[in-house]
């Protein structure tokens, strides 16, 4: 019997994959932590609802506590989101880290990230005859040749185990297989598609988040896609950002000037080297300012979304590490160090961007006025 259970999510939305995920989850652990992605999520972009009404269903549908990961490692390349999940994940006291795997074969993955950590000199040397290559697909080139064929949700797996060596975690890690597609299942990708096409999702979702997606406007990434072609076009400096080397700081200025609205903007700046989700964190970060040397230290706050009672009884009785704090009411800065406070703000930066890109927009201290959902 596992103690606590982490599930690093981004549910957008939600969906009965990660319904079994959770479930099985909650088969022989105390409580369920989900460590859940904020306003923004890894592939650059707004999520679907924000993040107190996708930890309300999350409380509905297996988690007893759900808190923060927090921008920018919810953004991040699958290096800095894997680091920030697992970091939040051990400060919250879990003993066991579970997440979805198109393989669910442990052992494969633990091989797989032996083998990445074993090829970091060989990386760099591709790197470099390579130039015109991105990162992931050098990965992929380096798997290849070695007899690894890793999906997107294996890739993350594998830097999980990975993160929780460097960090010395001691938690069990277990891959859920992931079901097919088919009756009842789909990816959230696919219900992204959905929602904007105004189709029916019901049949891939739990009834809550059904009737959420009866009840709830979506944010759409269209507001997110002009605010940064105003700033690209009017407001960028000539220092990069986090992922902005390389020449892509550059292009997107470039881009931002001839292109003649947000949507055109990202898809023309898009090449074989620059992936779609790659430039909409680079605009993302170069908007708030978030460089290379966060997205490497690890998250020291997070906030609390929601918790129901047996999550509230394990926070009245875990003891946090003194260097990291969990936030109840997002207005309460001045109960952080210093250090936590300054990756606090960058938070609050995307928030207020994100209240912009709600239906209807919000006031910029909307999310400061929130409390934890209650279940």
């Amino acid at each position: 019997m596992y103690k606590n259970t982490a599930v690093i999510c981004e549910t957008n939305p939600f969906h009965n994959g990660h319904a079994c995920v959770f479930r099985k989850a909650k088969e022989d652990s105390g409580i369920v932590t989900a460590v859940m992605s904020g306003n923004f999520v890894q592939r650059g972009l707004p999520a679907v609802w924000d993040k107190y009404t996708r930890a309300a269903l999350l409380l509905e549908n297996g988690a007893d506590i759900v808190v923060e990961l927090p921008y920018p490692w919810s953004v991040g390349s699958v290096e800095a989101f894997s680091l920030g999940g697992v970091a939040v994940a051990m400060e919250m006291g879990c003993d066991r880290l579970m997440f979805g795997s198109e393989s669910g074969d442990m052992e494969m993955l633990r091989k797989a990230a032996e083998w990445l950590e074993a090829e970091e000199e060989r990386f760099s040397t591709y790197a470099v005859c390579h130039p015109d290559t991105g990162a992931a697909v050098l990965y992929d080139m380096l798997a290849a040749e070695s007899g690894f064929s890793l999906f997107a949700n294996d890739k993350l797996g594998v830097w999980y185990l990975r993160q929780m060596k460097a960090l010395d975690c001691r938690a069990t890690a277990e891959a859920v297989k992931r079901l097919p597609a088919g009756a009842g299942i789909a990816s959230a990708s696919t219900l992204r598609d959905h929602l904007a096409e105004g189709r029916d999702c019901t049949p891939f979702v739990p009834a809550s988040v059904a009737q959420k997606m009866k009840d709830t406007a979506v944010t759409f990434p269209k507001r997110f896609y002009d605010i940064a072609h105003t700033y690209f076009r009017l407001f960028a400096g000539d220092s990069a950002c986090a992922e902005g080397e390389g020449g892509l700081w550059e292009r997107l200025k470039k881009t931002a000037y001839t292109a003649e609205n947000g949507t055109d903007f990202l898809k023309s700046a898009a090449t074989k080297k620059y992936t779609d989700a790659r430039i909409r964190r680079t605009a993302l970060f170069g908007m708030t300012g978030i460089q290379q040397e966060i997205l490497k230290s690890r998250p020291l706050y997070t906030i609390l979304l929601a918790a129901g009672e047996k999550g509230r009884e394990w926070l009245r009785n875990y003891t946090l590490a003194e260097d990291f704090t969990v936030l109840t009411k997002p207005a309460d800065r001045s109960k952080m160090s210093g250090s936590a406070a300054e990756q606090y703000d960058f938070l609050c930066e995307v928030d207020s961007l994100y209240g912009l890109c709600m239906n209807p927009p919000v006031s910029g201290d909307f999310f400061l006025k929130k409390h934890p959902i209650i279940g």
